[in-house]
């Protein structure tokens, strides 16, 4: 069959990028961090993978049509005039995170019954979905929670992109799926020589330090009122899906920028690059001032000697527009790229994470600029979720009750942690008042 020789390959695509994983850490010296062209291969690997489970997706659900579509001959053509044919029905096409969002509906317009929540999301949405919901495992970790099957767990987080500024720029999203990582990161690169016939070629190893992800728990309350719990459509699916994620991508984008790291939090991108890295801005903001300040943030990555192949900036919103409507002599915008949303050739992403509140005046704020392919998210792609009609929540220091107001707290819980393979990869500007007052 042909599912059988997809899983085949499927499974060796794995086997090879163990191997490369492997190789890298049982190199001598205690391991060594994936080369330039192994991080391709890896990658390619991945897509390949990625491709072959979604192929695998499809001949299962054609398998299922089929047997649903199965109707007894003599049914179909009870007179026997000639052979009778069943027109094929297509499988339904839903937006990305729309199956996560009818998994969560379902349980949580059941009290988190399973049986229940299965027979709900057959009658709403057909028993493709039924099934989905009826095979969920219950979470080993949370109580009266369900661990969402990876597929739909990483069609979820993969939507988190868009809306979490490291993961937009290019952040490298790394498998892990026991909640650990260990691997090798350069701290120095290798170096090469120049030698005569019969001369000794000099060692070059490079500097290597390690790098280790251990799963950090996201948990995120989001209240849904039950009148929309109740009336479950598609436009319904988009609403919950949608406010689910905003409450993950919000914390996400604030913590991988400007967390501090701890045993429970992963740490964020101003915590891990390297101090030296770090300049305060000039007092003045003229626009020769500005362009020598926005300098030192390329030259130290650029003397870093990292690939640069993900390079960006992040900023905020006032730090964004100011640059927008900077003038030079001649009344010309200095940066007219920046509404295309670039910086020079590089892009551009502004988010309110980055506060415009520091400093003792309390009016300044932050740049960042870097090479964000180095900059590691270590994803186990599980999501578990709960719910509760009875929970209570804290909104802007006010106590609600889900019970009193009609709704259903819903929990999700997301598991990550971050790193970076290259120390130098980043820089950043601080104190920047640009466009204050």
């Amino acid at each position: 069959m042909r599912i059988t020789a997809l899983k085949q390959k499927l499974a060796a695509v794995l086997a090879n990028m163990d191997g490369l994983l492997n190789a890298a850490a049982e190199a001598e010296g205690g391991g060594r961090d994936l080369t330039a062209e192994e991080v391709e291969k890896f990658d390619a690997f991945k897509a390949e993978a990625d491709a072959l489970e979604a192929s695998i997706k499809r001949e299962e659900d054609l398998i299922r049509l089929r047997s649903t579509a199965a109707i007894p001959v003599g049914a179909l053509n009870p007179t026997g005039a000639g052979p009778a044919r069943v027109e094929p029905r297509p499988a339904e096409k839903l937006e990305s995170g729309i199956a996560f969002a009818r998994i969560v509906t379902s349980l949580a317009a059941n009290n988190m019954d399973q049986r229940a929540a299965a027979a709900h999301a057959e009658g709403v949405w057909g028993s493709e979905m039924g099934q989905i919901v009826g095979n969920m495992e219950q979470s080993s970790d949370t109580k009266g929670g369900f661990l969402v099957s990876r597929e739909y767990s990483r069609d979820f987080i993969e939507l988190l992109r868009p809306r979490v500024v490291v993961r937009q720029l290019g952040a490298r999203s790394v498998p892990m799926r026991s909640g650990n990582l260990t691997m090798r990161k350069k701290t120095a690169g290798s170096q090469a020589n120049y030698v005569g016939e019969r001369q000794a070629i000099p060692t070059t190893n490079p500097t290597v330090g390690e790098l280790k992800m251990a799963a950090k728990k996201l948990a995120a309350l989001v209240p849904i009122t039950n009148e929309l719990i109740r009336h479950a459509d598609i436009g319904v699916d988009a609403l919950v899906r949608d406010d689910l994620l905003e409450a993950v991508a919000l914390k996400e984008d604030q913590q991988f920028l400007r967390g501090v790291g701890s045993t429970t939090a992963p740490a964020g991108l101003a915590s891990l690059m390297r101090g030296a890295h770090k300049f305060a801005v000039a007092a003045a903001t003229d626009l020769e001032t500005v362009t020598t300040d926005l300098a030192k943030l390329r030259l130290a990555v650029l003397n870093s000697n990292v690939p640069m192949s993900k390079c960006g900036y992040i900023m905020s919103a006032r730090t964004m527009l100011f640059l927008e409507s900077l003038r030079d002599g001649n009344g010309n915008k200095a940066f007219p790229e920046v509404a295309e949303g670039k910086l020079g050739v590089y892009p551009l992403a502004w988010t309110n994470s980055v506060p415009d509140n520091l400093g003792a005046g309390g009016d300044e704020s932050e740049i960042y600029f870097g090479d964000f392919a180095q900059f590691l998210i270590g994803d186990t792609m599980n999501v578990t979720i709960a719910s509760s009609t009875e929970a209570s929540y804290v909104e802007d220091g006010v106590t609600y009750s889900a019970f009193q107001n009609d709704e259903t707290l819903i929990r999700i819980i997301e598991e990550h942690d971050t790193s970076l393979r290259h120390d130098s990869a980043f820089a950043m500007l601080t104190g920047v008042t640009w466009g204050a007052g």
